[in-house]
């Protein structure tokens, strides 16, 4: 069933949604900017990620945003991504009206704090080094993308590139980047719960509408176009094992063959009875696991196949045997069978992730994000409409027409 909502869009250009559900005593609130990490300058990445710690550091009438939401009952949290940074609060439905004007002080008037910036840039730069630096394999995904795209800027994540490029920033770049990207004509506002939807409109107009609109960025990007052959990366760190990687470009989220690239990684490698893994792990012992997965994205992702070669299997043969398995792939007759069954499991997820009205607004940001919240509001569809030719058809063009890439990631001989 897809998600109920109604929109309107305040003449500041702010897009309004809002989803009833007086099941719950909830209401959530979700701000979405149209602003990740392919956003950034090269040479200053990992600054939509310290935006997003720093919208936490106080406005002007709520210099303690964590308290102000402590006194309400609330709980909050945000994510960056290569293309958005989401805000979200979970409260009682009673006191909505608090988080639509904490959420709109820090849209128009952000404590722009030499204290709190530096706070937030010590602790970004702490987790480049927990989880890039200080872990094995943490650097793995930055090491395929980086791979993968050339001129595109998906070649880092919102992590970003170095650690020096935080270091390097001050509030003059913050600043700019904020009155750039955080306005009104740029967000999406969600309200999901037990409440009215004209009670929300009239609040969104009290607390946004006055807001200077900004301008809707429009996202024109170097286009990455697959490799004339393909490329190979070898990067040796100290890791209990070796792992290879490869990747293909894929359609962007809102392409119709987004939905038969996603059901294929699963019947390919989602689990034990997977194409690959019962290839290479259970009959030819040539992997001790192996998986395959889909980036969905704004502009055109990355379909992955990863794995861990066995014991004793030098990473080269592993990759050259899988190689030629995918380039000459044919499904068998379970083909049928195997559809249905990731089409079930891709219907479970969904559902599973819209029990929560926290989830149903995400969705909703997220597809009005993309395209328009309609597109998205029973995602269901997309998959249900995948069909046996069209699994064969990207499969036969991906692997056989367009030159990946491939990533061996070694650990360092003892």
């Amino acid at each position: 069933m897809a998600i109920p909502f109604s929109r309107t869009i305040l003449p500041n250009g702010l897009h309004v949604l809002v989803h009833e559900d007086w099941t719950t005593p909830l209401a959530v609130c979700n701000v979405l900017y149209r602003v990740g990490s392919r956003d950034e300058d090269e040479n200053c990445t990992g600054l939509a990620h310290l935006m997003e710690h720093f919208m936490f550091s106080g406005s002007e009438h709520a210099p303690d945003f964590d308290l102000a939401l402590q006194q309400v009952g609330a709980i909050n949290n945000a994510y960056t991504s290569q293309d958005l940074t989401c805000y979200y609060i979970v409260l009682p439905a009673n006191n909505i009206e608090t988080a639509l004007w904490l959420e709109s002080d820090r849209m128009a008037a952000l404590s722009f704090n030499q204290q709190g910036l530096d706070v937030q840039k010590h602790v970004v730069m702490e987790e480049f080094k927990e989880t890039c630096l200080n872990q094995p394999y943490g650097d793995l995904m930055m090491q395929i993308y980086g791979l993968s795209y050339q001129k595109h800027p998906y070649q880092w994540l919102p992590i970003g590139k170095k650690l020096s490029h935080i270091e390097q920033v001050d509030m003059d770049i913050v600043r700019n980047f904020h009155d750039t990207f955080y306005c009104p004509a740029n967000a999406i506002l969600v309200v999901a719960g037990n409440v009215h939807t004209e009670e929300i409109f009239a609040m969104a107009e009290k607390w946004f509408g006055d807001i200077p609109s900004g301008s809707r960025k429009l996202h024109q990007y170097r286009q990455e176009m697959p490799p004339g052959q393909e490329r190979h990366k070898k990067v040796r760190k100290p890791v209990p094992d070796d792992m290879l990687f490869k990747s293909w470009l894929m359609p962007a989220r809102t392409d119709t063959d987004y939905c038969a690239y996603d059901l294929l990684s699963d019947i390919l490698g989602t689990g034990q009875s997977s194409y690959l893994y019962r290839k290479f792990v259970l009959e030819e012992h040539l992997f001790t696991d192996i998986s395959a997965s889909v980036s969905g994205s704004a502009d055109p992702g990355l379909f992955f196949v990863g794995g861990r070669p066995a014991n004793g299997v030098p990473i080269e043969k592993a990759n050259a045997v899988l190689s030629k398995y995918l380039c000459d792939f044919q499904f068998d007759d379970r083909l049928s069978y195997d559809l249905q069954k990731v089409k079930n499991n891709a219907e479970s997820i969904i559902l599973e992730r819209n029990l929560k009205v926290e989830d149903r607004a995400n969705t909703l940001a997220t597809g009005e994000f993309y395209s328009c919240a309609e597109d998205f509001a029973d995602e269901r569809t997309g998959y249900f409409a995948v069909t046996e030719d069209d699994i064969r058809r990207i499969t036969d063009t991906m692997f056989r027409k367009i030159s990946g890439n491939t990533l061996f990631y070694c650990r360092v001989s003892g």
